[in-house]
């Protein structure tokens, strides 16, 4: 019955016949965007998703985030994309899904112990080798075989075979089996589409998209590192209006729901974004 179940799920989010996107995945570093050391600037991901040339752009922030107080939580790279689509002749949906915070929260109380220090111990070998990379960009050592090998295993031999474990880490597999939905929902009469996330989300989507008859593109970079790290005047100031918004929810100013305060309490988001605001000189 549970097998049974699953199919029909995964029916209900295909493509109707005849109309399968092709479907690229594009890993981003989130804050290692601001570092010159990366060459991996918000400008190369620009070329990156230029070169693409997508109808379609889906990335890491919810429907309900979107154009909201809470769109500051999620990644920089989601409001300047947002931002940027209509500019570049492209739509941009928000496709991410997260888990309620309460209860991850006490995921990660429950968490056995050598399960989260053998997780650790992974993060620890991924960050010595992102440190310890000599290539022409961090795209390329991101997008690696042997690193989406690594951050697969932490994934699906550690974390996911412990359903607490899995919990405590956002309920991972059900979190990016709707990303993979909700892209799909949205890539509806989309020709060329380009899922844009955290580069760790990589495996798991492209094993979520297989599981529904697409196989995607992980692609390789299209771009020359270099670009500038000057970030379009639009997105700056969207920047700032979430960081306010952050803090007024962070402070109790801005109402929102007991889940949304828990996230961003339990985050550095503000931190986050306060460095992505001065690490970017304005582009006009």
């Amino acid at each position: 019955m549970r097998r049974f179940l699953l199919a029909l799920l995964i029916a209900a989010t295909l493509p109707a016949p005849g109309r399968t996107p092709e479907v690229h995945l594009v890993g981003v570093l989130h804050n290692l965007h601001f570092s010159p050391r990366s060459r991996y600037s918000l400008d190369d991901l620009k070329a990156q998703i230029l070169a693409l040339k997508p109808d379609l752009i889906c990335g890491e922030i919810t429907p309900e985030a979107l154009g909201g107080p809470m769109e500051g939580y999620f990644p920089p790279e989601a409001a300047f994309l947002a931002e940027m689509a209509p500019r570049w002749r492209m739509r941009f949906s928000a496709v991410d899904w997260r888990m309620d915070s309460a209860l991850q929260e006490k995921a990660e109380r429950e968490e056995p112990a050598d399960v989260a220090a053998r997780a650790q111990r992974m993060d620890q070998a991924f960050l010595e080798g992102l440190e310890g990379f000599t290539g022409t960009s961090l795209y390329d050592f991101a997008h690696l075989p042997a690193t989406l090998k690594q951050v697969d295993d932490k994934f699906e031999k550690v974390l996911g075979e412990n359903t607490v474990s899995d919990l405590a880490a956002g309920s991972w597999h059900e979190r990016n089996r709707r990303i993979v939905a909700n892209s799909l929902d949205a890539a509806r009469g989309a020709r060329r589409i380009v899922i844009v996330f955290g580069a760790s989300h990589l495996p798991q989507l492209v094993r979520q998209l297989e599981a529904r008859g697409i196989k995607a593109r992980i692609a390789p970079r299209r771009f020359q590192p270099g670009g500038s790290a000057a970030v379009p005047r639009p997105v700056v100031e969207r920047w700032r209006r979430n960081l306010e918004n952050l803090k007024g929810v962070r402070d109790g100013r801005i109402p929102v729901a007991a889940d949304a305060l828990l996230k961003v309490r339990r985050s550095n988001r503000v931190r986050d974004l306060e460095q992505a605001i001065q690490a970017s000189p304005i582009q006009d």
